[in-house]
C-alpha cells in the first residue's frame, strides 16, 4: 500500500505541475523531476521504504568539493553540536530540516548547491511539498511545486 501511495503522490505532482515525470524501477525505485533547470531526485528501497532519500539540486551539479551533515534531532539522544564561530557555506535555514529528517549539503567548484533528505517518505501531499519548496525557496528563490493543490 505504502509503494502505491507513493506512486500516486508523485504523479499527483507531475500533473498538477506540468512536469515530466521520470521513473525507473531497478533494485531502488527512482522517481526524478526536472524543474527551471534543478533536479529533483526520491529514491528508495521498495522492500523497506524507511531506506529513501531526496536530492534536490542543478541538473548540472558536478563533483562536490565542500560537504555538510547534519544528523536528524532523535528524542534523548544530543544532536551534534555547530559552533558559532564555525562558517556554514549554505543558508542557515536549511538546518531546520534536521528536525525530521538527515541533511547533507554539498556544493561543487561552480557554487551549486546540492541537498540530500535522508529518511524522506512521502506520506501525504503536504508533507511531500513543504520541504521541497523550503529548500527551493531559499536556494534558489521559486517554488518547485504549487501551494495551491486540494487534497
Amino acid at each position: 500500500m505504502e509503494l502505491k501511495r507513493i506512486d500516486t503522490i508523485w504523479h499527483f505532482f507531475a500533473t498538477q505541475n506540468h512536469v515530466f515525470l521520470k521513473k525507473q524501477v531497478e533494485q531502488e525505485v527512482l522517481y526524478s523531476f526536472t524543474k527551471n533547470n534543478i533536479k529533483l531526485i526520491h529514491s528508495f528501497n521498495p522492500k523497506f521504504t524507511g531506506q529513501s532519500s531526496l536530492s534536490l539540486g542543478p541538473a548540472d551539479f558536478e563533483m562536490a568539493v565542500k560537504t555538510y551533515a547534519a544528523g536528524q534531532k532523535k528524542f534523548g539522544i544530543p544532536s551534534p553540536i555547530i559552533k558559532v564561530h564555525q562558517k556554514l557555506f549554505f543558508p542557515r535555514e536549511l538546518l531546520k530540516l534536521t528536525a525530521n529528517f538527515t541533511l547533507y549539503v554539498e556544493k561543487d567548484r561552480f557554487n551549486h548547491f546540492r541537498v540530500t533528505l535522508e529518511g524522506f517518505i512521502p506520506r501525504t501531499i503536504r508533507q511531500t511539498y513543504q520541504p521541497i519548496n523550503f529548500i527551493s525557496e531559499t536556494l534558489w528563490k521559486f517554488r518547485y511545486f504549487s501551494e495551491t493543490i486540494k487534497n
